[in-house]
């Protein structure tokens, strides 16, 4: 599993784990922010960036264990986990399995199971790429869906709506595919009781993908957990980075100091 690490060796670690289709780079921002205070690994889920993916199905428990390897490897037995989209779906299954490693955690843009509207959205994508949609094509599809209707009429806006043509290294079509079936699959509503960690819910104000409900619904469901709305579509931590990253430094910041056993 490749990984992204910046930071003092010494400091207390945050995990981040993007979203389908994403990467570590996804993180650029908020790594550089939290490598002044933490240890920060930014990972490639499999299948994802330079983590190679597999023949076989697998679930998002599945991609949950490879972040337990990781920590093994990388010699941290506990941690702050931030989980984007999937990747809090992912950072769920985590917090369930392993709470012992679990120091906080944040789930941004996400949900306990994927909801109707969205459902039949992914499904629908997922069809027409398997059958040969491209890339490209593929992107087009998805980008009315990360952003709210003000940033996308926003002239200024527009890098961050060109396709781009200039990038690393390219996720496979079967890869993509499998996270997504992965994703589709998982429905963490009956266990959220099970999360013990502190946990700071976060979500777009106009999220289509992840809409606020499902923030409320993980709301409810973890005990003792704080949600917030940020302005902006799903990817609102490119339209009000400065909030979205506010949010997590203010969460995480004042239990930067190892707690003495």
């Amino acid at each position: 599993m490749h990984w992204l690490e910046e930071g003092p060796d010494d400091a207390p670690a945050v995990v981040l784990i993007h979203g389908l289709g994403g990467d570590a780079q996804f993180w650029g921002v908020e790594q550089a922010a939290l490598a002044r205070h933490f240890r920060v690994l930014a990972v490639d889920l499999r299948g994802s960036g330079l983590s190679p993916g597999t023949v076989e199905a697998f679930s998002i428990e599945d991609l949950a264990r490879d972040i337990e390897s990781m920590l093994d490897e990388a010699g941290i037995s506990s941690t702050h986990v931030i989980g984007f989209s999937m990747g809090g779906v992912v950072a769920q299954a985590l917090a369930v399995a392993s709470p012992q490693r679990i120091d906080r955690l944040v789930l941004a843009a996400t949900f306990a199971v994927v909801n109707p509207q969205a459902r039949l959205f992914l499904q629908a994508i997922g069809s027409v790429y398997r059958d040969g949609l491209s890339a490209r094509q593929l992107y087009e599809l998805v980008l009315p869906w990360l952003f709210s209707v003000a940033f996308l009429d926003d002239s200024r806006s527009a890098p961050y709506l060109a396709y781009p043509d200039e990038q690393g290294e390219e996720q496979s079509r079967d890869d993509w595919l499998s996270l997504l079936a992965a994703l589709l699959a998982f429905d963490g509503r009956a266990r959220l009781g099970a999360i013990r960690a502190p946990t700071l819910i976060i979500s777009g104000d106009e999220d289509c993908l992840a809409p606020l409900a499902g923030a409320e619904e993980l709301a409810h469901g973890i005990h003792g957990s704080v949600l917030k709305i940020v302005a902006g579509g799903h990817l609102m931590n490119v339209e009000s980075p400065d909030e979205f990253i506010g949010q997590i430094e203010r969460f995480l910041l004042p239990h930067r100091q190892p707690a003495l056993a």
